[in-house]
C-alpha cells in the first residue's frame, strides 16, 4: 500500500527494489569537528538523548569546549533576543497606557464640555402632546405659575420643544404626550425652578436637569440606591452628586466615575515622549524590584546548644517557677498594725553554677 504521507511530513519513502530509505534532509554539525554535536537536542526522544551523550563522552577536550562553546553562544543568542522582546513589549505596554488615558482625558473632557452646554436645560415631563413651539412655551408658562408659583416672563425661556418620538397607544388609540425640552436664559431661572420642584409630589408632572447621554444613564443606575437612601437616612442626608456619585452624610458611598476629577486635571499639551519615559522607567524599575531573590539574612548563624544545656536550662526554669510566689492581682487586705506574712521559701538552695546563671532570666537573678 502506498504512504499518505507525502512531501516534508513522509520520514521515509520506497526505492524501486523494496527498500527503504531515509529521504530527510541529514543534519549537519554547528562546529568544526567531524562528529555530529547539535546544540538542541530532543528532550522527549531518549534515544537521541543517548546518543549525544554517548558520542559526546567519546569526544576528545577540544571538541567538547567547541560544542560547549556553540551552545553558550547560542543561549547568549537566545537571551539577548529574550531581553530585547521584553524591552519592546514594556515599551508597547507604556504607549498603549498613556495613549488609553490620554483619550480618557479627551472622553471627559468632550463630556465636561456637553454637560455645561446643557446646565440651562431642563425637561418636562407628563404634559399632553403639543403642535407648535408656541404652545409648548405657553404651556411651560402657565404650569410654571399654576404648579409652581412662579411667574416668569416670555424672555426667561430661549426655546421650548417636544423631545422624543410621537407613540400612539394601541389601546386607547391616543397620542401619548412626550417630554418637552425648556431653555432657558439665566441659570439662576434653573436653580429656582428645581428648588421648587419638591411642590409637584404625589402628580404626574416630573423635571429633570438635561445631561449627556452617558452620564444620564449612570444616574438612571443609581436611581434605585438612592431612593432607598433618602427613605433610610432622610432627603435632607441624601444627594446625588455631578457627574454620578450617591452621598450619604457627606460622604460618597458610591461613584461610577471615581477617577472624573483627576482626569479632568490633565493637560492635553503633555509632552508624550517624557510621559512614555517616565512610565517605562516606572515599568522597568518594578520588574527588576520583583524579579530580584530574596534577601538572606545577614545574621551569623546560632552556634548549637548541647543537650546538657538544654536540659540544665529547663530544670532552672522549673526551679524558678517553684522559687518565685505568684503575685496577686489585687492588694490583699490585713489587719491593721500587722506586717504581711514573708512567703515560704525551699530548704534546698540551687546551685549557681555558670552554666546555670547563664541560662537563668535576668528578673528571676535580682
Amino acid at each position: 500500500m502506498a504512504n499518505r504521507y507525502t512531501g516534508k511530513y513522509a520520514p521515509l519513502s520506497s526505492s524501486r527494489d523494496g527498500k527503504t530509505r531515509d529521504s530527510k534532509r541529514r543534519r549537519h554539525a554547528t562546529s568544526d569537528s567531524s562528529v555530529p554535536c547539535s546544540p538542541h537536542p530532543h528532550q522527549g526522544d531518549l534515544q537521541f538523548s543517548a546518543t549525544s551523550r554517548a558520542q559526546f563522552e567519546h569526544m576528545d577536550m577540544v571538541h567538547k569546549l567547541n560544542c560547549l562553546f556553540d551552545m553558550i553562544s547560542t543561549n547568549y543568542v537566545m537571551n539577548y533576543k529574550l531581553d530585547c522582546l521584553n524591552n519592546s513589549f514594556y515599551h508597547s505596554k507604556v504607549i498603549n497606557d498613556v495613549t488609553e488615558a490620554r483619550l480618557r482625558l479627551l472622553e471627559y473632557k468632550s463630556l465636561d464640555i456637553e454637560a455645561r452646554s446643557l446646565r440651562n436645560n431642563l425637561i418636562f415631563n407628563g404634559f399632553p402632546e403639543c403642535v407648535g413651539t408656541e404652545e409648548c412655551t405657553q404651556t411651560i408658562l402657565e404650569f410654571l405659575t399654576s404648579k409652581l408659583n412662579m411667574t416668569l416672563g416670555l424672555h426667561s425661556i430661549v426655546e421650548a420643544r417636544t423631545i422624543g418620538r410621537r407613540i400612539v397607544a394601541r389601546a386607547q388609540g391616543t397620542t401619548r404626550g412626550r417630554a418637552i425640552l425648556v431653555t432657558l436664559s439665566d441659570p439662576r431661572y434653573v436653580n429656582d425652578i428645581m428648588d421648587s420642584a419638591k411642590l409637584l409630589k404625589n402628580t404626574h408632572f416630573g423635571i429633570s436637569r438635561d445631561y449627556p447621554r452617558e452620564i444620564s444613564e449612570a444616574r438612571k443606575e443609581l436611581w434605585p440606591e438612592f431612593k432607598a437612601a433618602r427613605e433610610k437616612y432622610g432627603s435632607k442626608s441624601v444627594k446625588m452628586l455631578f457627574p454620578a456619585a450617591l452621598s450619604v452624610h457627606g460622604e460618597v458611598i458610591r461613584n461610577l466615575f471615581p477617577d472624573w476629577h483627576s482626569v479632568l486635571r490633565g493637560s492635553r499639551n503633555s509632552d508624550v515622549a517624557s510621559r512614555v519615559d517616565q512610565r517605562f522607567q516606572k515599568i522597568t524599575a518594578d520588574y527588576a524590584v520583583s524579579a530580584q531573590p530574596p534577601k538572606l539574612s545577614t545574621e551569623p548563624p546560632k552556634e548549637p546548644i548541647s543537650v546538657r544545656e538544654v536540659q540544665s536550662a529547663s530544670e532552672d526554669e522549673s526551679d524558678a517557677a517553684v522559687d518565685e510566689p505568684e503575685l496577686p492581682t489585687e492588694t490583699p487586705r490585713r489587719p491593721k498594725g500587722k506586717a504581711p506574712a514573708a512567703p515560704k521559701q525551699r530548704s534546698r538552695k540551687p546551685s549557681l553554677s555558670p552554666t546555670k546563671l547563664s541560662s537563668r532570666q535576668p528578673g528571676y537573678l535580682m
